[in-house]
């Protein structure tokens, strides 16, 4: 192992840093060129590293094919990818030390260094971190520097903080710099490179691809982009939650919504619990109250019911406010009056109330169908529902009809008890 262990170490830097390798190979190299030891190729022109103490003291030029300097001294420069090379300069015009940018091959700022860490440009985009007020921010650029798309890293208040950074580079190899975050015990990243089974099964998606890391979760879309941080607590795919395009998540004990589609936060994380939106509206809780939101995250009843249920398709929801029970359409008008100890979901037109312990049918406009209470009764889930009045079994139509459908069973063991007394009365007659 130990013969084998300096050849696996060239291999794995040869890979990492194929410099000294392209050297190695290149028999036609130009004179000018043997006196760098770190460089590469890239076309016409030359990538130079000059090293005085290892990952310490080291400047790298961007040099023609004569082996004329194209930039003036820099920490790093990587490599070109869509006519574009990272470079990471000693400080920039303002004076702030590793922060990255990008140069062509003619040496000329493209991009200026104003980044804190950044990537290669692939298929004519790229991604930076930035620096916020309170965060550092992840956004993707083009090729002149143009802002494509903006991950909303403020909605992840928990994460990504300036203060909790800790860089993290290979030494004399500052374009390889990331910035990471600890978390739970592991360290967390703003931006998650796709392994290449991970980019074949991104294509194979459907238009975003769940990420999941120790627990947490993200999503990253066919172009790459990283829609949602790898950061929440709870994803919903079941649907359990979700609907109208939007699936429910959860960061920290708060619930938002994400496009189903791209996975980009749409409602963000405010409310303390959620139903499964129907006929387009959202209840959600938020401050102990439950009002109801639009798949835009706009109020469309207030939040004032301290219980509510999902609209049915007859355009009802239950709603209470303290302990009293009533119905409100999709608009929040009031459709049955808020006085009832109870009151359940509309189906086929009408809903099960109680008052004083007696329970009735109401329609839509919260009339009785009916004026027969009931001491016990269930909503409606078929055609037609059952009560039960004195023991004695009733079916109830939504247009109102009630027909007996037979006794309960106490009443069928008295009737039985009533029977044996009779025989036996009879028999002590006759005999």
């Amino acid at each position: 192992m130990r013969t084998f262990l300096p050849l696996i170490l060239l291999w794995i830097f040869a890979h990492k840093y194929p410099v000294l390798a392209q050297a190695n190979e290149k028999t036609d190299k130009p004179q000018w060129l043997k006196n760098y030891r770190d460089y590469y190729q890239q076309g016409e022109v030359y990538i130079v590293k000059i090293t005085n103490d290892f990952c310490n003291t080291y400047q790298t030029y961007l040099l023609d094919k004569n082996g004329k300097a194209l930039t003036p001294a820099y920490r790093d420069i990587g490599r070109f990818s869509n006519g574009l090379a990272e470079f990471v300069p000693f400080e920039n015009s303002n004076g702030l030390l590793n922060v990255h940018g990008y140069i062509n091959k003619r040496g000329e700022i493209v991009i200026p260094p104003i980044y804190y860490a950044a990537s290669r440009f692939r298929d004519g985009m790229a991604w930076v971190i930035y620096k916020g007020e309170m965060q550092y921010g992840l956004k993707y650029l083009d090729t002149t520097g143009k802002e494509i798309y903006k991950v909303p890293v403020e909605l992840f208040a928990h994460d990504f903080q300036i203060d909790k950074a800790i860089p993290s580079h290979a030494c004399n190899y500052d374009c390889d710099e990331d910035l990471m975050w600890p978390k739970d015990g592991h360290l967390w990243t703003l931006y998650w490179v796709p392994s290449r089974y991970t980019e074949e099964e991104i294509k194979k998606s459907r238009g975003r691809y769940t990420l999941h890391y120790k627990g947490k979760f993200g999503f990253i879309d066919k172009r790459y982009f990283v829609r949602t941080p790898v950061v929440l607590d709870e994803i919903d795919p079941a649907g359990t939650f979700s609907g109208e395009g939007l699936e429910r998540v959860r960061y920290g004990d708060r619930y938002g919504f994400v496009d189903q589609t791209t996975g980009e936060v749409v409602i963000p994380f405010l409310y303390e619990s959620t139903h499964k939106p129907t006929l387009g509206l959202f209840w959600v809780k938020k401050d102990g109250k439950w009002g109801c939101i639009n798949r835009r995250g706009e109020t469309v009843i207030p939040f004032k019911y301290d219980a509510a249920a999902p609209f049915t398709n007859d355009n009802r929801a239950s709603v209470a406010i303290a302990g009293r029970f009533g119905h409100i359409d999709t608009t929040g008008r009031q459709t049955t009056p808020l006085h009832y100890e109870f009151a359940s979901y509309f189906n086929h037109g009408a809903a099960l109330v109680r008052q004083n312990g007696k329970y009735r049918y109401l329609d839509t406009e919260g009339r009785p169908i009916t004026d027969r209470k009931f001491t016990l009764a269930e909503p409606f889930e078929k055609e037609y529902a059952t009560a039960e009045q004195y023991g004695l079994y009733y079916t109830v139509t939504p247009q109102g009809a009630v027909r007996f459908s037979g006794i309960s069973y106490l009443w069928k063991g008295f009737l039985i008890l009533v029977g044996l007394g009779l025989v036996v009365f009879w028999r002590k007659r006759v005999y």
